[in-house]
């Protein structure tokens, strides 16, 4: 059988600026780009259909999906943390105030599983510090106004 890949995935009402997209594609010293990586357009219309609200999906690629569990402390939630504060830095880059996005993480074939888990957050950094995100949590990420 093939090995088991963890894929992320966002979603959002438009599409994400051509400027924000592989970026860096080669670069290691980035935590993870948006582009393909382990999922094909089957993948990214099931998740689409079965998970997200909105239009635009896209796979976040990081050689492995966005999962934070016990131990907290483990190369993968401490990975998966540093991959999240990224992609928050870089969304609010380009959403509006009000705008959200959609994160989905699942075993690549596994997009029509239901979900374990669905939060709501906003796009401020420290939201991040005590987070808990296993495989199938839905997440809903808004970037809510400055004042």
């Amino acid at each position: 059988g093939s090995i088991m890949s963890l894929a992320s995935y966002i979603c959002m009402e438009r599409q994400i600026p051509e400027q924000y997209l592989n970026l860096d594609e080669e670069d290691e010293t980035v935590p993870l780009y948006i582009g393909p990586c382990f999922a094909d357009e089957d993948c990214l219309y099931e998740v689409k259909t079965k998970h997200f609200h909105k239009w635009y999906v896209y796979e976040i690629s990081s050689h492995w999906g966005i999962e934070i569990v016990e131990p907290f402390d483990s190369e993968i939630a401490l990975e998966s943390k540093e991959k999240l504060r990224y992609l928050f830095t870089l969304m609010s880059d380009f959403l509006d105030e009000g705008e959200s996005f959609e994160l989905y993480t699942c075993w690549i074939g596994e997009e029509s599983d239901p979900q374990v888990k669905s939060m709501t957050l906003s796009l401020a950094l420290d939201q991040l510090e005590d987070i808990e995100i296993p495989e199938r949590t839905h997440i809903l990420i808004t970037k809510q106004s400055e004042n």
